[in-house]
Order: structure tokens, then C-alpha cells, then sequence
């Protein structure tokens, strides 16, 4: 069996998703229940994508729980490090998605399993086996989690490991702004790929226009940062190299999931390159991200984040179609 090439560690939860468009969720009738979870979702993508990949988290030891690993194996992810808590309950989203795509979402449970996963039911010898480890951002909300998520981040860098986040900001989760702001810059600080929209570089910066932003960004640490841009595609940095790459216009059905998407197709990229990150020409970054776009536009066009993700083959077809 293929060694793991990408561990994604954090929150997996259930997505409960309105197939009728609706403005929110008030006036939403109907569910269909999906696996979701930024860090699951983009584990998901890159073993889609040909990616050996596994999924580090805790759920409830419940029947939501149990949806959620056997969907992941299903798709062909490592589970053996889910964590079952008997106490807390796996978390649940509910989301009325309109028919432009646009998403009104809401999360439930006020202290969910995830929140509650500890340094020592991690096992870290076995994390640092991956090249690239995906840090979810749910980690970073308590003190618990957080210690755990800087503790994998310094044990990876000290042993070449390359560490990915993607900030993923939901600041209804938040009560503190300000200190929300501080912490997400700090694990930037641990991140050697990082993966953000237009308003989260703004956000983190201070800085209203984007190259300022992008550039404020690579001075915290990041060796490659990457701002995506929805339809409009994305913009790519690294100390040698800037540049934007167009995106691809679909049908959208759901955008859920789709930043999740453009983030498993970007580290299946950087995987297939074989190059560290530092060597990554100008024309890799731009073949590497058109990919990347390719996935996330795809998503689009399904429902339901996990479902959503599209195949290798898939994806070579689209690209095909375009040129």
C-alpha cells in the first residue's frame, strides 16, 4: 500500500443541506444529509484526485459520528484515527443553498466532539509520515484544540513537514475579533501553503487592496499563498513568483465545498510535482492552480461538498473540453 501523502486534521460534521433553493434557512423545507467539514471535505478531494490521504479528527460516538467515518472510508480515506467521544456530539450544519449557489448556513451544537480533541489521542509519529499536513481552522477556536493544532505544526516543521491552513473564517463562531485575528496570523506564521479568499487576505492584513495584502501575507512565512477568487479564478505567490490564473464558468448548483475542492486539487498538484515548494516554477504554479480551479469549479455544479468532489478523470475531461 501507497505511504499516506497528505494528512487533513480537524472538523468533520454533517452537513444538512436543502435541495430546493432557498434565501435561508426560515424558509427552507427539506434536508438531505451530507458529510462535510473543511478538513474533511478537502481529504475527501485528494483521494478523489489519486491522493493517499487520511483524516485526523474526534466525532460523537453516535450515529452522526459513525455517518461521517464510514463516508470517508467510503470515499477512500484513512480512518484509523477518527476519535468517537462518548460524551459530546458530533457537529451539525444546516444549510439553504439559493439558486445562484450562494449558501445561508448555521451550525448547531453549542460544544460539539470536535472541539474536545486532545494532544495525547493524537498520534504524531505517524502525522509527520505525510508530506503535507492540512490544519482545519476549528482547531484554533478553543484552547484544547489550539494547543493541539500548534503542537502538530512545530512537531512538523522541526522534521520537514509541510503544514497547509486555509483559514476557512466564520466569525459568528468568534466572540473575540481581535483575538481571532491574532491567532489565525499566528498558526499563519507555522504554514508553508496557505489557501484564503479576497476578504479573509484583507481581513488578516489590515491591508484594503489585494497585492498588499498577498504581499503582507508572505512576510508572516508562508512559502505559497493563494488567493482564490471564485468564478474569476485565483492569484498565486511565493517569493519568486506572482500571477493570476483565470478561472472556468459552470452552472452552480451548490458552492459549498467548493474552496475545499480548490484546495485538494492545489495539494495534489504540489504532490505530483515532486519539487519542494521553493522550486516550483512560474509555469508549475500556473498549470498547478489551473487544476485547482478546474476542481473547485466542478464542485459547483453538484450538490453536497463530499459528493461533489470530482474524480482525476473528471477533471482531465473538463480541462480537455476547455482548451
Amino acid at each position: 500500500m501507497r505511504p499516506i501523502e497528505v494528512t487533513s486534521i480537524g472538523e468533520a460534521f454533517i452537513d444538512f443541506v436543502s435541495p430546493q433553493p432557498s434565501n435561508d434557512l426560515s424558509t427552507a423545507k427539506h434536508f438531505m444529509k451530507n458529510a462535510g467539514g473543511a478538513p474533511a471535505n478537502v481529504a475527501v478531494g485528494l483521494a478523489r484526485l489519486g491522493i493517499r490521504t487520511a483524516f485526523v479528527g474526534k466525532v460523537g460516538r453516535d450515529s452522526f459520528g459513525r455517518f461521517v467515518k464510514n463516508e470517508l472510508k467510503r470515499y477512500g480515506v484513512e480512518t484509523r484515527w477518527i476519535v468517537g467521544d462518548p460524551k459530546y456530539k458530533t457537529r451539525l450544519a444546516f444549510v439553504a443553498v439559493a439558486k445562484n449557489g450562494d449558501r445561508d448556513f448555521e451550525f448547531w451544537e453549542n460544544d460539539p466532539a470536535d472541539q474536545h480533541l486532545l494532544g495525547k489521542e493524537i498520534d504524531l509519529d505517524a502525522i509527520c509520515r505525510s508530506k503535507i499536513i492540512n490544519i482545519g481552522p476549528f482547531l484554533l477556536l478553543n484552547a484544547v484544540t489550539k494547543k493541539a493544532a500548534f503542537s502538530i505544526a512545530r512537531t512538523a516543521k522541526k522534521r520537514n513537514r509541510w503544514i497547509c491552513f486555509d483559514p476557512n473564517i466564520r466569525m459568528s463562531l468568534w466572540r473575540d475579533k481581535t483575538g481571532a485575528i491574532a491567532i489565525y496570523q499566528t498558526m499563519i506564521r507555522k504554514t508553508n501553503v496557505l489557501r484564503l479568499n479576497e476578504d479573509e487576505a484583507q481581513l488578516l492584513t489590515g491591508e484594503k487592496s489585494l497585492k498588499d495584502a498577498v504581499k503582507a501575507l508572505l512576510l508572516m512565512g508562508p512559502q505559497l499563498v493563494v488567493v482564490t477568487k471564485d468564478k474569476k479564478g485565483c492569484l498565486f505567490a511565493t517569493r519568486k513568483y506572482r500571477g493570476d490564473v483565470q478561472g472556468f464558468s459552470v452552472d452552480a448548483a451548490d458552492t459549498t465545498g467548493c474552496g475545499d475542492g480548490f484546495l485538494a486539487g492545489l495539494l495534489a498538484g504540489i504532490i505530483r510535482s515532486q519539487k519542494p515548494l521553493d522550486n516550483l516554477s512560474h509555469q508549475n504554479l500556473i498549470d498547478i492552480c489551473t487544476t485547482a480551479n478546474a476542481v473547485g469549479a466542478l464542485v459547483a455544479t453538484k450538490q453536497g461538498a463530499i459528493a461533489a468532489m470530482p474524480s482525476l478523470n473528471r477533471v482531465k475531461q473538463f480541462l480537455r473540453r476547455q482548451k
